[in-house]
């Protein structure tokens, strides 16, 4: 008997795939005995590795034309049984009507704009809605997402044991921290200064401290790399000299972000992918925040987005403030 060709439709953001894992092990669980594949992004594909019994392709977070035509041309030559829309994408919804003979699961958004339309969403199998509209509490997308696959048993198909092996020696005990332009320097206005007294004040309670900061900012790289230890991921060279505890990860990649984040004993970082996979990896986590609300609007916005895409439970976060000083006396309980 031939197998039964899946495909699941996950092209978006790295902190999107962690809140849809526990679906997508779901599906592997179902259809453990059929030809399974997923699209990614290329925002999300350096964490591939966790789908090491499937095959991927990855495409752009925005499907490009030519990537429309393609998605449209595998459907025709390969006759797929059932297929998944993890991401919400307009373009995916315009499958079912045109490959009847495929079963379409999806999320759909309900929402000013609903997506898809009342007549396009006839055409899936099974659909799950996430409310952008109602304020009210409700469960996260990670559980809406879950209740779409009809499947019980839900042994472990992902590979969560990263062994990643590194030429340098991490700490047996240490706290994870990011630092991110958008929140620490748009959003907050804290300069790298405030940054060096954010890592001394964690430094109070904790021995060892791991951080990052984002890819490809020479800038801000260059500058943490002269001001503390660093481990060089490019270079593959370490520098230590004060050995204070304090270590600057330079270009860690998708594999090892999670391996230094899933045996850290604490993530404190922004609101994003590093949050969700601590979640996933169920460390404990202190998620940072700032919301710039200008109106009533903008509050209902950023409240209605915390209850999506927050993790159902054990998930700590924390507002901070533009005045530093006060954000640490918040942050003094929370750590």
């Amino acid at each position: 008997m031939s197998k039964r060709k899946i495909l699941i439709l996950k092209n978006d953001r790295g902190g999107d795939l962690f809140v849809s894992l526990k679906a997508i092990n779901k599906i592997l669980n179902k259809h453990r005995n059929d030809k399974i594949a997923i699209i990614l992004s290329k925002l999300n594909y350096k964490f591939n590795f966790i789908f090491d019994k499937i095959t991927y392709s990855v495409f752009n977070f925005n499907l490009s034309l030519v990537e429309k035509v393609k998605i449209l041309f595998y459907f025709i030559k390969n006759d797929i049984d059932t297929a998944y829309i993890l991401t919400p994408k307009n373009f995916y919804y315009f499958l079912p009507l045109l490959f009847r003979k495929t079963k379409f699961y999806a999320i759909v958004i309900k929402a000013k704009r609903n997506r898809p339309s009342n007549f396009l969403k006839k055409f899936l199998h099974k659909y799950v809605i996430i409310d952008r509209i109602d304020i009210k509490k409700r469960n996260s997308t990670l559980n809406i997402q879950e209740k779409l696959i009809d499947f019980d048993n839900n042994k472990n198909y992902l590979n969560s044991n990263s062994k990643k092996k590194f030429n340098f020696n991490l700490p047996n005990n240490y706290i994870f921290f990011h630092y991110k332009q958008k929140l620490f320097k748009k959003l907050l206005n804290w300069d790298l200064n405030n940054i060096d007294l954010f890592l001394k004040f964690l430094k109070k309670k904790y021995k060892n401290i791991l951080f990052t900061s984002e890819i490809k900012n020479e800038s801000i790289s260059n500058y943490f790399i002269k001001k503390y230890d660093t481990y060089d991921f490019v270079t593959n060279k370490s520098k230590i000299s004060d050995n204070n505890g304090i270590i600057f990860l330079n270009e860690l990649d998708g594999e090892g972000l999670f391996h230094v984040i899933k045996n850290s004993e604490k993530a404190i970082c922004p609101e994003g992918v590093m949050p969700q996979i601590a979640y996933f990896c169920k460390v404990k986590t202190l998620a940072l925040l700032h919301f710039d609300l200008k109106n009533n609007d903008d509050f209902r916005s950023q409240i209605i987005s915390c209850k999506e895409w927050f993790p159902p439970d054990n998930f700590e976060y924390c507002v901070l403030k533009k005045n530093f000083n006060h954000s640490l006396k918040k942050l003094e309980k929370r750590i």
